[in-house]
């Protein structure tokens, strides 16, 4: 391949790694990943290694590698919003992070071509804590069996994947692997954040800024806001939310009328729908709701994945969700169709892009922190806040780096900070957080702008993290 004029030669392994039962050694599971390694590398202690996948639970990693950072990707339209007719061929990556990082694409159990062995029970991996370790074990006999466990160690996670990679952060320290970086990619840390079934205040309002920037793109802003920079249109709308939309909250059924009409108008002026339509709905606002209301008059909704793109008719959830239309299925064919005329790998299992049993069988209940003290319980949602927040204490050449697209619905870029805000880290481990957003949603990289300007953050993220720790 050629990166930026220079040829980069490179080899790449598709396979499986067995998982065992620790008891019987009894081979339960076998994962399969895509490797990537460049040639010539003679002393593989000063080259980094990356590990990457997406989330779900239940997705595998196909949209990070051929949507994002493999050597070779799928082609997609100038702003990342067109479905392309086929055939879905794969071409060279001119953004991929193999100049810099040799890469490994894993499907967690469940996805992709990973799969339990004989008739043991899947349900052994679906859940949060079952993850990690199965994760961690994938990742502890990837090192040992490819002579890499010198090498700078990098993990990179998208959406659910920030859970898991903040998993791997601790999980991976107490087996004596010590990454130098962790990657999250539209992260989710605290399910309460964005957990909309409940109807939670703080999902509500941590979605705003996300409301607006759609509205903007789609000129449903109010005019005044219209002309304006979208930062600093957003700068306006948080401080407004933190200053008069939160109070309000608070009140509840206690507010004024007077007030409540107030804050629906304003509302509607930042968000792009009608007053009325949001008294109806009493503020609480869903994604979904949304994403069908905004442009019903012309009757049309929106993708909650990257709320730029629109699709004919009401939203109907993701079978109707532009976005997971525009590139589930072409990046399923063409992953395929890699695997077997590039890669020569063959077999007869259908490949699991995105397995909706792993996600609705999941186990949350692992994922919810410990109660304070035996006494009492705690009935919150999965947390991996203190996990990263462990990770990152407990170490301090950690770095991690997250990146956000501003039109993202799914996992909203003020969820992420809010994550990071609340983290019980003191103020030299927080510096060693970095978070930025693109114009981009949920797959920010599917845009080629936002991909070319992450790729170049991500080389100086790879860049400062080795010199820092003098590799």
């Amino acid at each position: 391949i050629t990166i930026d004029g220079k040829i980069l030669s490179y080899t790449a392994t598709a396979g499986f790694i067995p998982i065992r039962e620790k008891k019987t050694n009894q081979v339960t599971a076998n994962i399969f990943f895509i490797s990537y390694t460049k040639d010539g590398v003679k002393n593989t202690s000063t080259r980094p290694l990356t590990f990457a996948f997406n989330g779900g639970p239940g997705a595998a990693s196909m949209f990070l590698h051929l949507g994002a950072f493999g050597p070779r990707i799928a082609p997609r339209s100038p702003d990342g919003t067109a479905l392309l007719p086929p055939p879905y061929k794969v071409m060279d990556n001119p953004n991929t992070l193999l100049d810099f990082t040799d890469l490994v694409f894993i499907d967690p159990v469940g996805t992709g071509y990973s799969h339990t062995v004989g008739d043991y029970d899947p349900h052994h991996f679906w859940g949060v804590k079952e993850d990690i370790l199965s994760v961690t074990e994938f990742i502890r006999q990837f090192l040992t069996s490819q002579g890499r466990l010198l090498s700078p160690i990098f993990i990179m996670g998208e959406s659910y994947g920030g859970v898991r990679s903040a998993g791997l952060a601790k999980y991976l320290q107490n087996t004596g692997i010590y990454p130098l970086g962790i990657i999250m990619i539209s992260p989710v840390l605290d399910l309460e954040n964005i957990q909309w079934s409940s109807m939670g205040d703080r999902a509500i309002l941590l979605t705003i800024p996300t409301y607006t920037a759609i509205a903007w793109y789609h000129k449903k802003i109010a005019p005044r806001l219209q002309g304006e920079d979208l930062a600093t249109v957003l700068e306006e709308v948080r401080t407004w939310t933190r200053d008069e939309l939160l109070p309000a909250f608070w009140e509840g059924n206690a507010i004024s009328a007077e007030k409540k009409q107030a804050i629906a108008k304003r509302m509607a002026e930042y968000i792009g729908v009608p007053q009325e339509w949001i008294l109806q709905q009493n503020f609480r606002i869903r994604e979904d709701d949304y994403a069908g209301e905004i442009l019903r008059k012309e009757g049309k909704s929106i993708s909650v994945y990257d709320g730029r793109v629109t699709a004919l008719g009401p939203y109907t959830g993701d079978e109707n969700d532009q976005i997971m239309f525009n590139y589930s299925g072409p990046l399923k064919t063409a992953i395929v169709s890699y695997l077997r005329r590039e890669l020569n790998f063959t077999t007869d299992r259908e490949y699991m892009s995105g397995n909706p049993q792993v996600y609705l069988d999941w186990n949350w209940e692992s994922g919810r922190q410990p109660a304070i003290s035996p006494d009492t319980i705690n009935p919150g949602y999965p947390d991996a806040g203190p996990f990263l927040a462990q990770a990152l204490s407990r170490c301090s050449f950690l770095k991690v780096f997250i990146a956000s697209g501003v039109f993202d619905l799914e996992c909203p870029y003020d969820s992420v900070v809010y994550s990071i805000n609340h983290l019980n880290l003191p103020p030299e481990r927080l510096r060693n957080i970095t978070i930025k957003i693109y114009p981009g949603g949920h797959m920010v990289y599917m845009n080629p702008i936002a991909q070319r300007k992450l790729k170049n953050d991500l080389k100086e993220f790879y860049r400062q993290v080795l010199m820092e720790n003098r590799v």
